[in-house]
């Protein structure tokens, strides 16, 4: 008898109940929305989820049909793998990208189209004209934390965009000019050094960086900067502060990198493709570093600092949290959506109320940080306004 001739009932009996057992899994799923049985990798993006409501209303606007397709989808066992076989198949074979909101640019470099489009609607005067919007809430907020007797320093962060344009600019249509684009920040800048805001320009510093090391300081298949990036403006930062402070209140590093495969944030954007086979064939710096004093008992582990701002924020919070002893220091992200710090750095907290954010008010240093696309355009900044001009 022949071989294959045994096995072939047992492999139909295995297929069989694999199939039988898949709407089992998914009326599970369904069931049990928050221990869900999925096969297959998670898959990278956050999608808002549609409440299902049941009303004449929700039927005829076609809201709760809607919302139930997207319950039964969810609940399918082999959603993440047909998912990716789809994603894979669109880049591989047509070149496209599942994620609206990421723009493949020249040599596998990834960007979010947000920046993109910022970078190519800048017109002649923008900068100026943003600082004036921006001027008084940050007066406001700068005279508060000073009068108090403590600290204010706006920090700008730089976007990938403007860093590394070369690799974008024709991919997407970009009317703005060159001298545009380049002077923005500067004027932005200078408007606001002028008006007596406490400002510290990472972005121009970190273009002025480009070419100095073997890499760039934005990721291949990231929108933010890299660890060495952080590291330069945590630098920067650090010696600002002291600065104000008129001493060294705040210990300083030294660091050194070597190159990876890159993990975490270095990799968010390729995660967004939800493919099988993700481009990463790049590497990324990861950064040792040498603090110049023990953090056991130097004082800067009892500061009261507060920060907020962008997900470029994330880096340098924790960076001064681990490595600058600012074991007291929370990141207020975009103000309500969620707390974090504490060794090592992490959520502490999410979806913030009044309450949860007026330890911003007793801050002795307060950090606001903007990333260059977006600066005076984020309404973190007038919450932090509201919070501290409010009796």
């Amino acid at each position: 008898m022949s071989r294959f001739a045994l096995t072939r009932p047992v492999m139909r009996l295995i297929v069989g109940l694999s199939l039988a057992l898949l709407p089992l899994i998914s009326a599970w799923n369904l069931l049990m929305p928050t221990r869900q049985i999925q096969i297959g990798p998670t898959l990278g993006g956050v999608t808002n989820e549609t409440p299902v409501v049941f009303s004449w209303a929700s039927i005829r606007d076609g809201s709760f049909q809607k919302a139930v397709t997207e319950r039964l989808t969810e609940a399918f066992a082999l959603r993440r793998i047909l998912i990716r076989i789809n994603n894979e198949v669109r880049m591989e074979l047509f070149g496209e990208l599942s994620s609206p909101n990421v723009v493949r640019g020249n040599k596998g470099q990834l960007i979010e189209r947000l920046y993109l489009e910022d970078y190519c609607s800048r017109v002649e005067g923008q900068g100026a004209e943003l600082a004036a919007r921006n001027i008084p809430k940050l007066r406001d907020i700068q005279n508060y934390y000073i009068g108090r007797g403590g600290q204010f320093l706006y920090v700008l962060s730089p976007s990938k965009a403007a860093h590394l344009p070369e690799y974008f600019v024709d991919k997407v249509p970009c009317p703005s000019t060159p001298a545009a684009r380049s002077k923005l920040v500067g004027d932005y800048v200078a408007a606001l050094k002028q008006a007596g805001i406490n400002v510290l320009d990472t972005a121009t510093l970190i273009h002025s960086l480009k070419g100095k090391y073997d890499f760039d300081l934005f990721p291949q298949g990231g929108v933010h900067w890299n660890d060495v990036g952080g590291a330069r403006a945590v630098s920067a930062i650090v010696d600002e502060l002291n600065r104000q402070a008129g001493r060294p209140i705040i210990p300083s590093f030294t660091f050194t990198w070597t190159l990876s495969s890159a993990a975490g944030a270095d990799r968010e954007l390729v995660d967004l493709l939800n493919v099988f086979f993700p481009p990463l064939a790049y590497m990324t710096p990861k950064v040792k570093y040498t603090t110049a004093a023990s953090c056991a008992d130097h004082p800067a582990r009892q500061l009261e600092i507060a920060m907020v701002g962008s997900s470029f924020s994330h880096l340098p919070a924790a960076i001064l949290v681990e490595h600058n002893c600012l074991a007291r220091l929370n990141l207020y992200y975009y103000a309500r959506l969620g707390r974090f710090g504490g060794v090592p750095y992490r959520e502490l907290q999410r979806n913030l109320d009044e309450a949860a954010m007026r330890p911003m008010r007793d801050a002795k240093i307060m950090i606001v940080e903007e990333n260059e696309a977006f600066a005076a355009r984020n309404g973190y900044v007038d919450i932090l306004r509201d919070i501290v001009t409010k009796p």
